[in-house]
């Protein structure tokens, strides 16, 4: 297969390589991608194409069978539990035959769409914050370069984030899957109170970047931003779609 053409479920990986690469220092060959929600690690993956590349990626996934997977085509660093707020073991709903829709089984059930899945299994896992899960596998806080930290946890999206000392790792990009249709402002907010400002959005996905980050925090970027969010929350509101939970925030 042609990298450049990428895996990511709407080219995520093709955009944010090209959008580097347009920096004046280009793409670093130190630069670490990491990935919250591996599934198998190809099908919609936001870092096999940084690996094909030659750069260090790390990839998180819970279910055994996809952290097999993961293992057996990818050279990452496989970290098998669930991104949470807290390092322990906790219940995680798999939904066999629809692994993207699989999520822990908390509190924040309700933003995940899993209940619309017919066949649910419940394991136990192990659960680690994000802090700890960079931390073991071997990286550094200001030494190590986080060009990406993708999350697709199915709701879960808060908690993985209260793991997360953003402000010490300083990752270039974060993308996180919104699938409240905008519903939810949690997640922003927390983005916003950690000084990085949203610049794009590619289907349910919004993109994060420092708000000191000259090349990506571009006005231009915020309006189309802004701009596709309304759209997403009009096709959210029209089709009913999205957290009915949050329809009153």
């Amino acid at each position: 297969m042609n990298t450049m053409e990428g895996y990511a479920q709407f080219g995520e990986d093709v955009k944010l390589r090209r959008l580097l690469a347009s920096d004046a220092t280009g793409l670093h060959a130190d630069g670490v991608y990491v990935e919250i929600g591996g599934n198998d690690g190809v099908t919609g993956s936001n870092t096999l194409l940084f690996e094909e590349l030659g750069y260090r990626c790390v990839v998180v996934e819970p279910v055994p069978y996809l952290a097999r997977r993961i293992r057996e085509h990818r050279r990452c660093i496989v970290v098998e539990a669930a991104a949470d707020r807290t390092n322990g073991r906790a219940r995680f709903l798999v939904a066999r035959g629809g692994d993207t829709l699989s999520t822990l089984d908390n509190e924040n059930r309700v933003h995940s769409r899993i209940d619309e899945h017919p066949h649910l299994e419940e394991i136990q896992v192990v659960t680690k914050t994000l802090d700890t899960m960079l931390e073991e596998a071997g990286l550094t806080a200001g030494a190590d370069r986080l060009e990406l930290v993708s999350i697709d946890v199915e709701g879960n999206e808060t908690s993985v984030l209260q793991g997360f000392s953003i402000t010490r790792w300083k990752p270039r990009v974060v993308i996180v899957e919104d699938n409240s249709f905008g519903r939810d402002r949690t997640v922003r907010s927390w983005f916003a109170e950690s000084g990085y400002v949203r610049f794009r959005l590619t289907g349910v996905n919004h993109w994060y970047c420092r708000s000191d980050d000259a090349l990506l925090n571009r006005r231009r970027h915020r309006l189309a931003a802004r701009i596709a969010a309304a759209v997403v929350r009009a096709y959210g509101a029209i089709s009913r779609r999205g957290c009915p939970a949050l329809s009153n925030r």
